[in-house]
């Protein structure tokens, strides 16, 4: 079974292979899902998902510099 390690600022490589299952590449984001017990499960975003996320990033950044001048 593939594993990772935790880096010091928490983060995680993930193994070659679990890459290429999820059809991940560079950028690409995931979510986890908690499916109880302490276990999560991993998804790929959907091209749909981080467009909104991005998008909502970009609402939220615009609006805290609106705030803060």
């Amino acid at each position: 079974m593939p594993s990772a390690m935790v880096t010091f600022n928490g983060r995680i490589t993930l193994p070659t292979d679990i890459r290429k299952q999820l059809g991940l590449k560079t950028g690409d984001k995931i979510e986890f899902i908690d499916i109880g017990q302490g276990q999560f499960a991993l998804r790929p975003r959907t091209d749909a998902e981080n467009n909104a996320s991005e998008a909502a990033e970009t609402r939220e950044e615009v609006q805290y510099s609106e705030t803060v001048q």
